[in-house]
């Protein structure tokens, strides 16, 4: 790996970024996923045998180690000039960290800064709270608490009478929802399980999987994916989920996505194949990811958002 020089400096990539996990604390191992295209020709050079662990001496400034520590950089090929860049670090302060932009010959990779968050800021805690006095007299404790679920219990009864109709309405329309969701998923994963099995071609299998997944994201989450090219997939997720998905689904996600920059290379590159059992494992992977896109969550991780 060549160190960087002073010569001049032809093109700056900014790739689209993913945080990965989406709240990174203090201390925490995290990974900021870069996803971009070029058609340098040291990025496939750095590829041409698979993946490639860089050198840090490729960053084009100091690297601060009392913000931040990285722990490894690795470049994977992912598609036709497409290249996904992977930034392992762990972070010593909270706020926004910058890293320094990446050289590789007379191509500069800039980097968005990374949102690292306080403990204490997330739970709106500056100083320990004081303790508070008693405030009820002795003997009025049950007395009290018993008015309060009686209150609560009429409240409840009287929503329900009011609401009924509409309850009886959305019960309805949640079940054949949810109907429908199982039946994408049972036939998917039957396809998926099926392809794993089928001996047709590398080209054929990426043009089918592709089709199929699609299909599936398009049910799942209600969004016209048939119209997002691989790189912009993550970007339709976003949209469909107004960004509420929680960060355990964005992860399974985005891991679904990065197949098909994968497939699109195996489909439109010359003599490209896959290795041997990737496409059992493929599919094996991206069952495991439907599962948790499938899964329930706790209902606060669901508030506010019907397709997270």
């Amino acid at each position: 790996m060549e160190e960087h020089t002073s010569l001049p400096v032809n093109t700056i990539i900014q790739p689209q970024q993913i945080l990965l996990p989406k709240k990174v604390y203090i201390g925490d191992t995290a990974e900021l996923r870069c996803t971009f295209n070029s058609n340098a020709v040291i990025f496939n050079q750095l590829v041409m045998d698979g993946p490639a662990d860089l050198s840090l001496s490729i960053f084009t400034a100091p690297l601060d180690a009392k913000d931040f520590e990285i722990l490894q950089v690795k470049l994977n090929p992912a598609g036709v000039n497409y290249y996904q860049l992977s930034v392992i670090f762990k972070a010593w302060k909270t706020g926004s960290v910058q890293f320094p932009p990446i050289q590789l010959k007379d191509t500069i990779i800039e980097f968005q800064s990374v949102p690292i968050v306080s403990i204490t800021e997330q739970n709106n805690t500056t100083v320990l709270k004081d303790t508070v006095s008693p405030f009820l007299l002795p003997g009025t404790t049950y007395k009290l608490y018993g008015a309060i679920i009686a209150l609560i219990l009429l409240i409840i009864i009287g929503i329900r009478l009011f609401i009924k109709r509409e309850r009886i309405i959305f019960y309805i329309n949640n079940k054949r929802l949810l109907k429908k969701y199982k039946k994408n998923k049972k036939q998917t994963i039957k396809e998926l399980q099926n392809m794993a099995k089928n001996t047709e071609s590398d080209k054929v299998f990426a043009e089918n999987y592709q089709h199929l997944i699609r299909k599936y994201l398009e049910v799942r989450f209600d969004y016209v994916f048939s119209n997002c090219s691989s790189s912009e997939l993550v970007k339709g997720f976003i949209a469909a989920t107004n960004n509420l998905a929680s960060e355990q689904k964005t992860e399974a996600f985005g891991d679904i996505a990065s197949t098909f920059i994968r497939t699109d290379y195996i489909r439109y590159k010359t003599g490209a194949a896959l290795f041997e059992n990737e496409k059992q494992d493929m599919c094996r992977m991206v069952i495991e990811k439907i599962e948790i896109l499938e899964s329930v969550e706790a209902p606060e991780a669901l508030e506010g958002g019907e397709n997270a």
